[in-house]
């Protein structure tokens, strides 16, 4: 697609798709001022009815993290991070239609090579506005601790906060000596008790033995936290 020197100086690069199927797309590059988060742009095509419809995903996901994450055992993670095809290190996601109304089924049809040029426009529109400001409302972890407690937006749970974004949050404060926070997201998650599908009590408090096990000073600042 005509993406990817449009992309190239606003610091993204070409990367190996999740699917691995040549028809998808992902641009993906570091955060400057982070360099624990990497924003990531995924762009599927798949039919739709009598056209093929393309999607748009905004994605932040940190390799440190999912490393972490991959490392702890099955009892303290989410329940979907067992999944072999899980990418463990995804800190936030959102479609790019949740910003700018793509078309019918939230896809931009592309239903000739015309649409091409159209479609690369929707996308650089969409980066260069509001995805461009959901990328920079999360390029860091004082921001990312001030979302932790809430729902993400568009979720179907508006009433617990984001399992995946909250323990993903933890894991990059402590990765950034941030110990502190991350013991006081953690105490008050566990205190909170509102829990995603995804997650229980149980599941979050073997999280936090385990992060204990991993990380000096953890057990320490908890104990002064609760």
């Amino acid at each position: 697609m005509e993406l990817a020197p449009r992309l190239l100086p606003g610091g993204l690069q070409v990367s190996r798709s999740r699917s691995g199927d040549d028809a998808d797309l992902r641009f993906s590059g570091r955060v400057p001022s982070f360099p624990l988060l990497t924003r990531v742009i995924d762009i599927y095509a798949e039919p739709l009815r009598d056209w093929m419809g393309m999607t748009a995903y905004a994605r932040v996901v940190s390799a440190e993290v999912g490393e972490v994450i991959g490392g702890l055992p099955e009892s303290a993670q989410l329940k979907d991070w067992a999944d072999p095809g899980a990418e463990l290190g995804l800190v936030e996601l959102a479609g790019f239609d949740g910003f700018v109304n793509a078309g019918p089924y939230g896809s931009f049809a592309l239903r000739d090579e015309s649409s091409v040029a159209g479609a690369v426009e929707w996308v650089l529109e969409c980066l260069d506005g509001p995805v461009g400001g959901w990328f920079s409302q999360r390029d860091d972890v004082t921001k990312l601790l001030d979302l932790a407690k809430y729902p993400r937006p568009r979720s179907v749970d508006q009433v617990n906060p984001d399992s995946e974004l909250l323990r993903a949050t933890v894991v990059l404060c402590l990765l950034s000596d941030r110990v502190a926070d991350a013991a006081g997201l953690m105490g008050w998650y566990l205190g909170a008790g509102r829990f995603s599908v995804f997650d229980s009590f149980e599941r979050a408090s073997a999280f936090d033995v385990a992060l204990g096990e991993r990380f000096p000073g953890y057990v320490e600042a908890r104990s002064v936290i609760g």
